[in-house]
């Protein structure tokens, strides 16, 4: 039977172990390398990370204390290894693989993605042996005369000498139902525990192959592909006749609705500052002050003000004055001049990306 989970996303079976971490906000997203040996149409990956560039989450990572840090600081329970490729730079996953089980232990959970095209039977067992837990493979389904594709059949042949939960995960595209139907038996076959399906959206690195290849998107306010939720279901109902296997149909919603909201209230806790409030939405909401001398404004809130100095935190790198919510809207009532006070939310990740910003009056 296809169920809705209380994800957005629907599924056949039990979910693997790793989507389960993931949609409870528990995964690390370990970046290790944007290289890849393919270049599909639909890839969503930005400009920036198309290079030879490591991130743990939204961290771009310098030095390997960065992936535990990052780790600690949402308290992950385990880690989805993401590219790219990440078998494209092999020795890196693998050392970046083994310093998190040596740090977090065995029950730290580890999957990872790959086309298949690198996974040679000494890439397999470097990647067994270092623990990873789970494998999913994502060959060149839909460029099956590639020269790759065939490498990359063999090589998922070879993951099943090793005992870790082995899976595939594929883009729904509209129009290929029967590659995916072949894909699934070919899995099943193999004795897989799972397919993985994604529904296909828009980003600004794919959006023009696939407007020339005649998609749209399901709305003006939506970034999903018309018709790719709709085939990913009719694949659900047909591999529940037909195959063994369990299917996850993750939705664009579950990625910003579920999934990021909830690492984002897991690190909330550990990144809010005293003067910070954490939202439901695991966002962090404070005031702000804009002057164009920090040190002055600063000795004004102080002296003039009043303000208690552990109250207020000069942030240079920003250009602007942190404070209590409350403490903003009382000021901004009182303040005269060039001072301008707002109320903004920003995630608690490494980038603090502003969500929202609230002028005062």
């Amino acid at each position: 039977m296809v169920w809705k989970t209380p994800y957005f996303s629907y599924t056949v079976g039990e979910l693997p172990k790793g989507c389960q971490m993931c949609v409870r906000g528990e995964k690390l997203v370990l970046f290790t390398t944007g290289v890849c040996p393919r270049n599909c149409f639909y890839c969503p990956l930005s400009p920036w990370r198309r290079e030879d560039v490591v991130y743990a989450n939204e961290r771009s990572v310098k030095r390997i204390d960065d992936v535990i840090e990052e780790a600690a600081l949402q308290e992950a329970l385990g880690a989805g290894v993401t590219g790219g490729d990440p078998l494209a730079r092999l020795d890196r996953t693998v050392g970046y693989i083994r310093l998190l089980k040596e740090r977090f232990g065995e029950r730290f959970h580890i999957h990872l993605y790959t086309t298949g095209a690198l996974a040679t039977e000494n890439a397999l067992r470097k990647l067994h042996d270092a623990g990873l837990d789970e494998i999913r493979f994502h060959p060149d389904l839909f460029n099956p005369n590639s020269r790759l594709f065939n490498v990359e059949i063999e090589n998922i042949k070879n993951a099943f000498d090793f005992d870790w939960d082995i899976g595939g995960e594929i883009p729904s595209i509209p129009g290929q139902l029967d590659r995916m139907k072949w894909y699934a038996e070919f899995l099943d076959n193999l004795g897989a525990k799972f397919l993985n399906i994604n529904e296909l959206e828009f980003s600004e690195t794919n959006l023009r192959n696939l407007l020339d290849r005649g998609y749209r998107p399901i709305s003006d306010e939506s970034s999903a592909i018309k018709g790719s939720l709709e085939l990913g279901l009719r694949l659900l109902e047909w591999g529940e006749e037909n195959t063994s296997l369990s299917y996850h149909l993750c939705t664009a919603r579950l990625k910003d609705a579920v999934q990021l909201r909830n690492r984002l209230k897991r690190m909330a806790g550990k990144a809010a500052k005293p003067y910070m409030e954490t939202t439901e939405d695991g966002t962090l909401r404070f005031g702000i002050a804009k002057y164009g001398n920090l040190d002055e404004l600063y000795r004004f809130l102080v002296e003039e003000a009043e303000v208690p100095a552990g109250w207020l935190f000069i942030n240079r790198e920003k250009g602007r004055i942190e404070m209590p919510e409350e403490v903003a809207v009382e000021l901004a009532g009182a303040v005269e001049g060039d001072v301008r006070f707002f109320i903004v939310e920003e995630y608690p990740t490494w980038d603090r990306l502003e969500v929202e910003r609230i002028p005062l009056p």
